[in-house]
């Protein structure tokens, strides 16, 4: 490798979300603590209360429980951003890699697996087309798919671009791992000869820009501990509004832009940059699971390593265009993420740390115990609140009024972080976008279920996050039969019902309060008003009604005719202003919560005084 001082690197200026994230910073880290803190001390209080009432009842155990599950989900977050925010910010986010001279050599590794060919073209030609010395890069297209169609389309291409070449292990298309196995075969086969120092892994359906090697490789150049570098992944056939959150635009802006402030970043999917000997010093991509990308990541950061990620436009791919496809998806990441226990078993991986097995395998089951979360808090809300109060402890009027004013400042704090983050992150996301596709819940927990009992496999691209190769984006289907498809099969059933329960068990409450005896007040406060009840009544009613909205309203996806635009020299790249169509726009619904929450929980404090 070239020593870093040749390299030409050109420091740009920082783009309006990263100066908009150093200007609340300070406001996220305050905001968190108090956050944290505010939630330790409510839980504290209300377990006291609990356990010192007189006259304890099931019902104040099973809310005390749900509460906290829900607590747990957003106090990880809310420490992931005290820890973040801890950290020297990035001072210069972009950089380009100058120069055509002496520049490190790259291998741009396409995996693919049964995709569509006029797709895999659209991505080998974006890629064959790079900003970037052709004497320096390589694009291999790795077929597990072993199509002879797609080889005769890139021996014909491979006249055009000789620095393109075409490998397939053979057929693997629906065996295990394939991508993992795909990946290392480059590794550790085709490689052997003559190694790059870098590789960049691209899923079959992503169009890299012309400058995705530029843009990138200077981070990892002036950072030799630095191992891999993951980008942000945009779509060019998003929906309007992108009612689904496929997106994951706050993974990427939040979570993602934490964790890279930690060296911690996750890779999660395709646009990946890394040194080659550091993942064959890691043992290359782990086959224990099938989000072996994100696998690697935890891998490397447990070796010390650092792993970031970029926020540039440098990618855009395709998502799943059906309810089905969406599920699909979700469904084999979670079953990857399930998977991540099998590390425990020394013959899985033995390239793994022991010490680092146990973190790997207990990040998994945090994963499923938030799957676990919010199945059993959304069955158990409208069970509670139809069964008529008795949940709060209530020695005294006393001890229930602070048990209020403690209940609402801890809503308002977790209402307010929420708020603080996604100004940190310069987009106006829904309320509490991190429970985002939560609705899905006990739908992942199914499919991880049925495959470790039963051994079923998840059918489609093991490769790609488009599920175009596959039946569920079938156009030919009835109306009637995709309606039994994304309801029946997909499981949105269960969140009709839970919807309808939650909402009906929601004004039973009001009515029973309202028509009781007693100070009406006293008992909505104590049942439906009772803040942290309310706050998880609204996110249970707002995440159960995206797929019935779905059903009544399916979103249109863009073609990819319309999106992309073809160059003189048969490239296609997405049209020009594509990212900003893409931008997260807040629904009117999230418009209301911004005004209606601070008011609800003033009304909450003016019952208490009048009580």
């Amino acid at each position: 490798m070239f020593p870093e001082n040749v390299y030409d690197i050109e420091e740009l200026s920082p783009d309006h979300r990263t100066l908009s994230a150093r200007k609340y910073r300070k406001y996220l880290h305050h905001i968190a603590q108090a956050a944290i803190w505010t939630t330790y001390i409510y839980f504290a209080a209300r377990l006291f209360f609990t356990l010192t009432t007189p006259e304890q009842t099931w019902k104040m155990w099973v809310i005390f429980g749900v509460e906290g599950l829900f607590a747990h989900i957003s106090l990880n977050h809310q420490r992931l951003s005290l820890a973040a925010t801890t950290k020297p910010s990035n001072q210069t986010i972009r950089k380009r890699l100058l120069g055509t001279e002496n520049l490190p050599r790259v291998d741009v590794l396409v995996t693919c697996c049964g995709e569509p060919v006029e797709i895999i073209l659209d991505t080998v030609r974006a890629a064959c087309a790079l900003d970037y010395p052709v004497s320096r890069f390589r694009v291999q297209l790795l077929d597990d798919g072993a199509s002879t169609e797609l080889h005769d389309e890139i021996a014909k291409l491979a006249t055009k671009w000789t620095h393109l070449s075409y490998h397939t292990r053979g057929k693997q298309s629906g065996k295990s791992f394939a991508k993992a196995g795909n990946l290392n075969y480059a590794l550790f086969s085709l490689q052997t000869e003559d190694p790059p120092e870098f590789c960049t892994v691209v899923d079959a359906d992503s169009i890299l820009m012309p400058e995705f090697l530029r843009a990138t490789l200077p981070h990892l150049l002036a950072d030799p501990e630095a191992a891999l570098l993951t980008t942000r992944q945009y779509f060019y056939n998003l929906p309007r509004g992108d009612p689904l959150s496929q997106s994951r635009a706050y993974f990427y802006t939040c979570e993602n832009t934490e964790l890279d402030l930690l060296g911690h970043a996750l890779d999660a999917g395709s646009g990946a940059v890394f040194r080659r000997d550091a993942i064959l010093d890691a043992g290359g991509y782990p086959t224990y699971s099938f989000s072996e990308d994100w696998q690697l990541s935890l891998i490397l950061r447990g070796l010390g390593k650092r792993t970031m990620q970029v926020q540039e436009v440098l990618q855009f791919g395709l998502v799943p265009t059906s309810l089905a496809g969406h599920l699909k998806q979700r469904n084999r990441w979670h079953i990857g993420h399930s998977q991540q226990v099998s590390v425990l078993f020394p013959s899985v991986n033995k390239a793994i740390p022991e010490n680092l097995r146990w973190d790997i395998a207990l990040g998994g089951l945090a994963i499923m115990a938030g799957l676990v979360s919010y199945s059993i808090g959304f069955v158990a809300l409208p069970c509670l609140l139809v069964s008529d109060g008795g949940f709060i402890p209530a020695g005294s009027a006393l001890e229930v009024k602070i048990q209020l004013v403690l209940a609402a400042a801890y809503v308002a704090s977790t209402w307010a972080y929420d708020w603080a983050r996604s100004a940190h992150a310069g987009i106006p996301f829904e309320p509490f976008a991190h429970a985002e596709n939560s609705w899905l819940a006990a739908a992942h927990l199914y499919a991880v279920l049925r495959f470790h009992l039963f051994g079923s496999k998840p059918k489609g691209s093991f490769v790609t996050g488009s599920t175009a190769n596959s039946t569920e984006n079938a156009t030919s289907i009835s109306s009637f039969q995709k309606a039994y498809r994304d309801t029946i099969q997909s499981g949105a059933l269960l969140n009709v019902c839970l919807f309808i329960a939650t909402v009906g068990a929601m004004l039973f409450a009001i009515w029973v309060a309202v028509t009781g005896e007693g100070s009406t007040i006293l008992k909505l406060l104590t049942t439906i008003a009772w803040p942290p009840l309310l706050h998880l009544c609204l996110l249970a009613t707002v995440n159960n009604w995206v797929p019935i909205a779905h059903l009544f309203s399916p979103p249109i996806y863009h073609s990819r005719d319309s999106r992309l635009l073809t160059t003189e020299k048969g490239i296609s790249y997405p049209r020009g202003g594509v990212e900003l169509e893409l931008s997260s726009e807040m629904s009117l619904l999230g418009l209301c919560c911004c005004f209606v929450v601070p008011i609800v929980l003033l009304g909450v404090l003016l019952g208490v005084v009048i009580s």
